[in-house]
């Protein structure tokens, strides 16, 4: 399990979920939980989000995602609103094979995740970089 599941995990106070996990229907779901996901996102992962955007959620994966899209926006020094997870290779002139490279090398020890390298050519999407 990647780092940013481990601490969904955490917050939600389980021990495992997968990326495909409603967060909102593990045992014990309340609200307090979901404002510790909200700090967790902003504080932990850099990712700030809005209540409305957060209600939106809800899988672990779109948390992911959420962080992911943050930490990708300060790798390619772009604006966060400018990525979603459908954002293409080299659709954004920041996203060049240097950035991509970049990401993949930053995103391995930020995450706790690993990209084997015969996988990083397929990596076209952001969202293809969330990983369990």
């Amino acid at each position: 399990m990647n780092r940013f599941v481990e601490a969904v995990a955490s917050v939600l106070e389980v021990d495992s979920l997968g990326l495909d996990d409603d967060f909102r229907t593990v045992p014990g779901w309340c609200s307090l939980q979901g404002f510790g996901l909200l700090v967790l996102l902003e504080n932990d992962w850099g990712a700030p989000t809005t209540i409305d955007r957060f209600l939106a959620l809800k899988t672990v994966r779109d948390l992911y995602r959420e962080a992911f899209l943050s930490f990708a926006a300060r790798v390619l020094k772009v604006d966060r609103a400018t990525l979603a997870g459908s954002t293409e290779y080299a659709s954004i002139p920041e996203w060049d094979s240097v950035n991509h490279l970049k990401l993949v090398m930053e995103a391995e020890p930020y995450f706790g995740v690993s990209y084997p390298l015969e996988r990083v050519p397929f990596l076209k999407t952001l969202d293809d970089f969330l990983v369990d």
